[in-house]
Formats: structure tokens, C-alpha cells, sequence
């Protein structure tokens, strides 16, 4: 009878949970989504400087429109070769490399004065930004080519991109090859060599982390993660489903779910993890990492 007392007993002072139905938890709880904190926040971050158009270094491929003021014969619109050059009336080949918008106004209006025109008033507007840009995947409004404008930041290009989606994660990978070469086609990230990977953090961009928004050059590919889940159930404060962000450990998944409640004993959780298609319960440490999927179970004891 000791014996039996003694088993009821241990098996009395740390009850477990039932696990609930994960189809029930539609929605995370706790901390916001990706999408909900960008919508709130990206307008009031990081506010853009104002774009100065005419100290935009012209490239390949872009289009120009060239006016002459009170010479309308001379308006034309240009397209730059592969070779950084195009033609125009009365001067000719016109070299742009390494020229901004105001540097080229300046050469052409040198090659015009005297000779043809006295004094001449020339105006650079570049029509089509196709020189310089960047390639943005994953969980965002709009997957796609976005062309660089000038010094452009990370959360502009999310911004034109319509954010990430509801089931974004935290993590954007930005892929930027050593080489500089200029290439055609996002780099897949299982390509990417060592070196060309930087790893950011959606939510302390949000957070106004000016490090996690950088400044994007020709021929970034920007990955936006999907979002990985955790659960945390039992004697905790707000039980439910939330987002995994990278470090998470068994006490700060705790910690996030509100913290424990007095009847909790801490020292008994246990996580649920499927390994090989098979849920099993493991014994854990609060200082243990939290895998996608993991059910943490904070059991209720007597004592």
C-alpha cells in the first residue's frame, strides 16, 4: 500500500497538459506578426531623405530624356548601351560612365556651347532606372526586379516590395556577390558562397535598429523567411502559438508566453517534438534550444 501510495502520489505533483488540437490555433498569439508590425511602423522609421535626382550616377541600360531649353529639335529620349554610351545630334557619342545626372548635364551642355549654341540650358531626367537593381523573394506582398534609384535602403524595398506577408518570419537574408558582377537572376541562397550572406532581423528593423537597414547595392537578392512556430501549454499566462525567432531557449519561450503561473513546476517541462513522423516527449533544460514545432508542456505540480 506504501508503494502505491508513494506512485500516486509522484504522479499527482506534475500533471501534464493535453496537447489541443494544432488546427485550432489558427492565429499566433503573443507578439504581432511581420506584416502587422511593418503596416504600423514602416511609414514612421527611417524616413527617406530626400532623393536628390541629379546626383544619380547614370549606368547601362538606362533611358534619358535630354532637353535643350528653346531648342524642342534637340529634345530626345536616349537609351545607354552595355558599352555605358549613346548618340546625340551635333556632338555625337556621348560616354556616361561614372557620370551623375548633373555631370552629364555639364558635359553636354560643354560640347554644345559655342559652337552650336550659345550658352546653353540642359536638362537630364532619367525615364527608366534599369542600370541598377535588386531581386526580392519570399514572404512579401509582390515578389519581383526593383530598380535602384539611387542610395536605397532595405525597408524602401520592402515598402515597394507591400511588406512581408502575415506568415513572414524575422530573418532576411540578403544575398550580395564578393565579385560585384552584375548578374541577371536572383542568387539562390543554396549558391550563395561564404562572405556574400548578411543576415537581418525584420523585427529589430522595426524596432529601429538603423544596423539592420542597410543600404542595398546592384544585384542584392533579398530572401524574406517564412515564419517558423513554437507552442507553449500548461502553467503559463497566455498559452498559445508563437513565432520562432533565432536563440530562442526553453526559458525565453516561457518567458514569452507570459511566465509561469504559481502552480507551475518549471523544472518538470518537457517538449513535444516529432522526430521521423513520431511525436515524442523529451526531457528538456530551460537552457536548451526550441526547434520548429516543439510543444513545450509546463506541468502543474501540488507542491
Amino acid at each position: 500500500m506504501l508503494v502505491l501510495f508513494l506512485t500516486v502520489v509522484m504522479v499527482s505533483c506534475a500533471r501534464y497538459p493535453t496537447i489541443p488540437r494544432l488546427e485550432d490555433l489558427d492565429s499566433p498569439q503573443g507578439k504581432a506578426s511581420s506584416k502587422q508590425i511593418f503596416q504600423k511602423r514602416a511609414k514612421t522609421l527611417f524616413p527617406r531623405s530626400d532623393v536628390k535626382p541629379k546626383d544619380y550616377v547614370i549606368g547601362a541600360e538606362d533611358v534619358l530624356k535630354i532637353q535643350v531649353w528653346d531648342h524642342p529639335d534637340l529634345e530626345r529620349d536616349v537609351y545607354v548601351s552595355r558599352e555605358g554610351e549613346f548618340s546625340y545630334p551635333l556632338i555625337g557619342k556621348v560616354r556616361t560612365k561614372g557620370l551623375t545626372v548633373l555631370g552629364l548635364e555639364k558635359e553636354i551642355s560643354r560640347r554644345l556651347n559655342g559652337r552650336y549654341i550659345i550658352n546653353p540650358q540642359v536638362t537630364v531626367t532619367v525615364k527608366q532606372y534599369r542600370s541598377k537593381k535588386v531581386f526580392v523573394l519570399g514572404e512579401v506582398g509582390t515578389r519581383g526586379t526593383y530598380p535602384l534609384t539611387g542610395q536605397t535602403t532595405l525597408l524602401e524595398i520592402l515598402s515597394q516590395a507591400g511588406g512581408p506577408k502575415p506568415e513572414a518570419g524575422t530573418e532576411v537574408v540578403v544575398v550580395r556577390p564578393r565579385n560585384h558582377v552584375r548578374k541577371g537572376n536572383p542568387i539562390p541562397l543554396e549558391e550563395a558562397k561564404e562572405g556574400e550572406v548578411i543576415v537581418l532581423n525584420l523585427r529589430q528593423l522595426m524596432d529601429g535598429d538603423i544596423n539592420q537597414n542597410i543600404e542595398l547595392k546592384d544585384g542584392d537578392s533579398i530572401y524574406v523567411s517564412n515564419a517558423q512556430y513554437y507552442f507553449v501549454f500548461g502553467e503559463v499566462k497566455s498559452p498559445g502559438r508563437y513565432v520562432l525567432e533565432k536563440g530562442t531557449t526553453i526559458l525565453k519561450a516561457i518567458t514569452t508566453a507570459g511566465g509561469i503561473t504559481d502552480k507551475a513546476s518549471v523544472n518538470r517541462t518537457k517538449v513535444v517534438r516529432e522526430r521521423e513522423g513520431v511525436r515524442m516527449k523529451l526531457k528538456v533544460k530551460i537552457t536548451d534550444p526550441v526547434m520548429p514545432e516543439d510543444i513545450i508542456m509546463v506541468p502543474e505540480s501540488f507542491f
